[in-house]
């Protein structure tokens, strides 16, 4: 008689591998739609509004929104990482975005509960300030309280994260798809095309001469006339 031991058979369920993968996928994509969102709201829109009103400032037809009002000169003075090259903030988005995936509470509920929580908002403050080394070492404590995949064992349970992270990732696309179309998120990819910045000049100045107000000389030539 053989004393070989036989293996347990980890598949409760026919399909749960397949289960398994597509939740592990889902995890990924809603990682992915927020690493975006973040960079987004707290690097990239910044950085889009910015350029764009060092392009037209000069043309708005309202003062308090020219480039000139207080609170533009804030998103301008925010609007790059001044102590990061290009290289090192390229590195800061990988490593933030690998933190979102085995850190962020919607895509790793357990990160709610156990020593990732008080992590995570350490990890959102050192991205938010381009902080390199907080957030390598926000790596290196992450991937130490990890100790498994993090994906439920069993199948109803694993079923109920899969439809979870499916509502997530969808809610996570439909806030970029929005956000899209709003400034300064709609300046992207624009503000690099010269021959648009000429044409939506030449539009702005247009606006800015049929809104202005008359002056004292025109107001008395149309009276007389």
């Amino acid at each position: 008689m053989s004393n070989r031991r036989v293996a347990p058979n980890r598949t409760a369920h026919p399909a749960y591998d397949e289960l398994r993968a597509a939740t592990r996928e889902l995890r990924r994509q809603l990682a992915h739609a927020l690493s975006i969102e973040y960079d987004w709201r707290y690097h990239d829109g910044p950085e889009w509004a910015a350029r764009y009103w060092r392009a037209f400032g000069d043309l708005a037809v309202d003062l308090a929104e020219s480039a000139a009002a207080p609170r533009y000169q804030r998103v301008i003075a925010r609007s790059e990482w001044p102590s990061l090259s290009r290289t090192e903030a390229d590195d800061v988005r990988t490593i933030f975005r690998g933190l979102v995936a085995v850190a962020h509470p919607a895509v790793d509920p357990a990160a709610a509960r156990d020593a990732r929580a008080s992590l995570w908002p350490k990890i959102l403050r050192a991205y938010r300030g381009g902080d390199r080394s907080a957030l390598v070492a926000a790596w290196s404590e992450t991937r130490a309280l990890l100790r498994g995949p993090g994906l439920p064992a069993d199948v109803v349970t694993l079923r109920a994260e899969h439809d979870r992270l499916c509502e997530a990732a969808a809610a996570a696309d439909r806030r970029l798809a929005e956000m899209s179309q709003i400034f300064p998120f709609n300046m992207r990819g624009k503000l690099d095309d010269a021959d648009w910045v000429r044409r939506q000049r030449i539009a702005l100045a247009q606006v800015q001469a049929f809104t202005q107000a008359p002056t004292d000389g025109e107001v008395a030539h149309k009276q007389v006339s």
